[in-house]
């Protein structure tokens, strides 16, 4: 049973990310805070999900990725990705899980609007939410989607907002591993119990990326938006039994 639950939750999390591109961590994180300490379920969340951003690059063209964009996450999100794990390791396991739920819910928020407003893809708009959405990223494993709804209401579409995403969330990830390798911040037996976990995210990937590819643009949107609301409506959940 070890195992099974974790494993379950996993598996749903990277079919997930198959189909939208982003939304493993957010998922993965919802799931595996209630069944492993905060710590030990981000370190783990952060080593699968670079893998699934290879998987997602491993096509990798640089027609379909949006530069200007990558170029003011890559920056900004760096301050975030290696302070996020710090500060993350300040807080008790309730705090943590409490600040990780908090984040979904505003995350998932963000992403299910079906037009993000303007304002919200502007320049300054984008440097602040990489470093924050880096920090949450390094530290929780949580916030992706509001880099996503950036890109939107920036106007980039399609491929290039799966593909931009890819190269921002693989930066903040190994960013956020390896300040947490480095600063021994590992759970202990780490490899024991994320490598299971890897090999089910890896088999579950591929299914989602599957139907992605035989979706029309109108029903990718309309998917992430009801699978994002049922997201938030758990999370914020959650959240309100742990502070009770």
């Amino acid at each position: 049973m070890e195992i099974v639950l974790p494993g379950l939750m996993i598996a749903i999390a990277a079919l997930f990310r198959g189909v939208t591109g982003f939304g493993f961590a957010l998922l993965a994180a919802l799931g595996l805070s209630s069944l492993m300490a905060p710590q030990d379920a981000t370190s783990i969340i952060l080593l699968i999900d670079l893998v699934l951003t290879g998987l997602i690059l491993r096509k990798f063209d640089r027609h379909m990725v949006d530069w200007r964009a990558t170029a003011i996450l890559l920056g900004f999100g760096l301050i975030g990705g290696v302070s996020g794990p710090y500060v993350a390791a300040m807080l008790s396991d309730d705090s943590a899980r409490i600040a990780t739920n908090i984040a979904i819910a505003i995350a998932a928020l963000v992403a299910m609007m079906h037009r993000p407003p303007q304002w919200m893809g502007h320049v300054v708009v984008g440097a602040v939410l990489a470093l924050v959405v880096g920090g949450m990223m390094a530290g929780f494993a949580v916030g992706g989607p509001l880099a996503a709804a950036w890109l939107l209401a920036g106007g980039t579409e399609g491929a290039r907002v799966r593909n931009t995403l890819a190269i921002y969330f693989g930066f903040v990830d190994v960013l956020g591993f390896a300040t947490r390798a480095g600063a021994g911040m590992l759970p202990d037996g780490f490899l024991g119990m994320a490598l299971p976990l890897l090999a089910i995210a890896v088999i579950a990937y591929f299914p989602g990326e599957m139907i992605y590819r035989k979706m029309s643009m109108i029903l990718w949107r309309r998917v992430c938006a009801i699978s994002l609301v049922l997201i938030a409506i758990v999370g914020a959940m959650q959240t309100i039994l742990i502070m009770l």
